[in-house]
């Protein structure tokens, strides 16, 4: 499951590029280790986010697997959160069907100085099928599952990133 949202959390500065896109503000792909033994990778990123003063308008966490896009879980203010439901009808070219208040992600928990912490859900029907098993692997991933889920935050970190939150 994290190898996936690994994946498309790289793929978004590569389309980024490809598509010749000049973001506003800087967008930085993160990847955490240790997420089920210490989160020793979210909690020294949220050291660096805190003696940095660098401010972090959302941190994105992509750690359920790569199945068809949903949704986003966003922990921040009300308004922050109706502001990014106005996005929906671009986000719904990319099957992404609700944005609402909810639990964002244990590594980027760790990064108080975030706008908004925020959680890409993907459909979980077959989630256990494959979750640290055997068939938890590349392989296994359908690759439009793969892109939809790479566009699906692609084009939400563009709509922070040119409006802000």
């Amino acid at each position: 499951d994290d190898g996936a949202g690994c994946l498309q959390s790289m793929e978004v500065p590569e389309l980024f590029k490809r598509l010749d896109i000049k973001p506003k503000r800087t967008i930085r792909c993160v990847l955490f280790i240790n997420e089920e033994n210490g989160t020793r990778g979210g909690r020294a990123y949220g050291v660096f986010a805190d003696t940095s003063m660098e401010k972090h308008i959302a941190a994105i966490e992509a750690d359920r697997g790569a199945f068809t896009p949903r949704g986003f879980n966003v922990t921040a203010d009300s308004n922050k959160i109706a502001k990014m439901q106005t996005w929906l009808p671009v986000l719904k070219k990319s099957l992404i069907d609700w944005i609402e208040s909810g639990g964002s992600g244990v590594d980027v928990s760790y990064i108080k100085n975030a706008d908004a912490l925020i959680g890409y859900v993907p459909d979980a029907q077959r989630y256990m099928d494959v979750h640290h098993s055997g068939n938890d692997t590349f392989e296994s991933i359908h690759p439009r599952e793969m892109e939809l889920g790479s566009a699906a935050i692609a084009i939400l970190v563009y709509l922070i990133s040119q409006e802000g939150l």
